[in-house]
């Protein structure tokens, strides 16, 4: 049996609907299947439900943004009781944040001449690819954009040029739950706090291994996620020898938004499918 425990939908930045996002694990295969969507837990329900009516094993999840020694450091919660009183708080603390932060970008990217669309703002959740979306689908912006990139731009190549950490139009966030009150807080609504991505190579999360050891040292994480998209087999080797040395669960996320080119949904190592046994500890504990 395969599975990703690291996927987004339209509750965040991603590009499907969590009904959308389970037929398409249906058809890949995949029966464990985490919804973690940013600060978040929009549309669980549905996601649930969705699982439920097409066989597959769906897990309540979120990614929570927390920083460590001036990095981004996102936590992905697994199991997690997505009705606890601690959960809303934090989301709608986030959600506050995220719309006064996300509308400071819009308004400095028009500054200097892009137009807006205005509908890619309104949503639930307002992140850099909706504000690099706004961008992209206006009209009015197209000359601009082949001019400046040589093709429409996807939102990553986007928000890199503009809305990234040292770039023009970028605003940093302004609140942050701490790691940990982040993990306190997923313990108390009984899910388990696992490393997401930590092999990054976007420098906004690239630790390097001094960086991560301190995070493994420091904090109680129970996982870490060891199988990813952007692993080479030498980094995935080292993330399953750390977890062995610290007595962390095995994860493994796609982190996956929708867009199957860049990154499809599911995980290979060595070519084939990371399967449940190969994360059998974790699936142990979110059964």
């Amino acid at each position: 049996m395969y599975l990703d425990l690291h996927c987004h939908t339209i509750a965040s930045d991603g590009c499907l609907t969590p009904t959308a996002l389970i037929k398409k694990a249906k058809r890949l295969g995949l029966f464990y299947l985490a919804k973690t969507d940013h600060d978040n837990v929009d549309l669980m329900d549905e996601f649930l439900a969705a699982g439920k009516k097409y066989g597959l094993h769906a897990i309540p999840g979120m990614e929570i943004s927390s920083r460590y020694l001036g990095k981004s450091l996102h936590i992905v919660a697994l199991g997690v009781d997505y009705k606890s009183l601690k959960i809303k708080w934090y989301e709608e603390k986030c959600r506050a944040a995220r719309k006064i932060r996300g509308l400071k970008m819009a308004a400095k990217l028009q500054k200097i001449g892009w137009q807006i669309k205005k509908s890619e703002l309104n949503k639930t959740l307002l992140a850099r690819p909706h504000i690099a979306f706004s961008v992209i689908n206006h009209k009015q912006n197209k000359k601009r954009l082949l001019k400046e990139f040589g093709a429409i731009p996807n939102f990553s190549t986007f928000i890199k040029k503009y809305l990234a950490k040292g770039c023009p139009c970028f605003v940093p966030k302004k609140f942050y739950l701490q790691p940990l009150p982040s993990i306190k807080m997923i313990h108390s609504a009984g899910g388990l706090a696992i490393i997401g991505h930590p092999m990054s190579k976007t420098p906004e999360f690239s630790y390097g291994k001094e960086h991560l050891l301190k995070i493994i040292k420091k904090f109680p994480f129970d996982g870490v996620e060891a199988y990813g998209p952007e692993n080479t087999p030498r980094e995935t080797n080292y993330l399953l020898g750390l977890a062995k040395k610290y007595h962390l669960l095995i994860s493994v996320g796609s982190d996956y938004h929708g867009y199957d080119q860049e990154f499809p949904l599911g995980v290979k190592y060595h070519g084939k499918l990371i399967t449940a046994s190969m994360c059998a500890e974790l699936i142990k504990k979110l059964s």
